[in-house]
C-alpha cells in the first residue's frame, strides 16, 4: 500500500485582481488621453499638466482609421501585459500577506504595459502623421517614454485597487491557505 501525498494547499484567489488590472489600466489610459485632448482643445499648454496626463493611447478624434487602430492596439497591449504580469505576481504572492507584492507588482505591470503600448502603437501613429524618416526613432522613444511615465504617475492607483481586491478575496476564514489534513 502506497501512501498518497497530502493535498496541496490551495493557491491565492487571483481572478479579481487580474480582471481589475486588465480593465482599470486601459480605462485610466483612455481617461487621461481624453483629459489631455480636452486640455489641448482649450489651449492649455502648461507643460506639467500635459505631461501628467500624457499616455501611450492617443485620443482618436477626429476619427481616422489608422489612429483608431493605433489606440485600440495600445489599449489591448496595455490590458494584456497588465493581466499577465498581475497574474504571475498574484499567484506567487502569499494569500494573506500579499498586499505589497500585488500593489508594487501591478504598478510595475502598468509601467511595462505603458512602455509596450507606446512601442506597439508607434508605427501606426508615425504613418498617420507622416513623420519624416529622420524623426521616427526619436518619436518612437518619446512615445515609449510617455507610456512608461504615465504608468509611473498613475499605475499606483491600479495597483492599490488590485491589492485591495486581492486582500479581500484572500482574507482569513475563506479556506485559503489552510494547512492540509495529515493522513494517518
Amino acid at each position: 500500500m502506497t501512501a498518497t501525498p497530502p493535498p496541496a494547499a490551495p493557491g491565492p484567489r487571483v481572478a479579481g485582481a487580474v480582471i481589475a488590472a486588465a480593465v482599470l489600466a486601459p480605462l485610466g489610459a483612455l481617461l487621461c488621453s481624453l483629459i489631455n485632448f480636452v486640455l489641448a482643445l482649450r489651449s492649455v499648454d502648461l507643460l506639467p499638466l500635459r505631461a501628467l496626463f500624457g499616455t501611450p493611447v492617443a485620443w482618436p478624434f477626429p476619427i481616422r482609421p489608422l489612429m483608431l487602430a493605433a489606440s485600440l492596439v495600445a489599449l489591448l497591449v496595455l490590458a494584456a501585459v497588465c493581466a499577465l504580469v498581475v497574474l504571475a505576481v498574484a499567484r506567487a504572492a502569499r494569500p494573506r500577506r500579499g498586499f505589497a507584492a500585488v500593489l508594487f507588482g501591478t504598478w510595475f505591470a502598468v509601467i511595462i504595459g505603458g512602455w509596450l503600448a507606446g512601442l506597439a502603437s508607434s508605427p501606426m501613429v508615425m504613418i498617420a502623421f507622416r513623420y519624416p524618416e529622420q524623426l521616427v526613432p526619436q518619436q518612437i522613444l518619446q512615445r515609449v517614454g510617455v507610456g512608461g511615465g504615465w504608468g509611473l504617475y498613475w499605475g499606483w492607483l491600479t495597483g492599490l485597487v488590485c491589492a485591495v481586491i486581492f486582500t479581500a478575496a484572500n482574507r482569513a476564514g475563506r479556506g485559503v491557505g489552510t494547512p492540509p489534513v495529515p493522513n494517518p
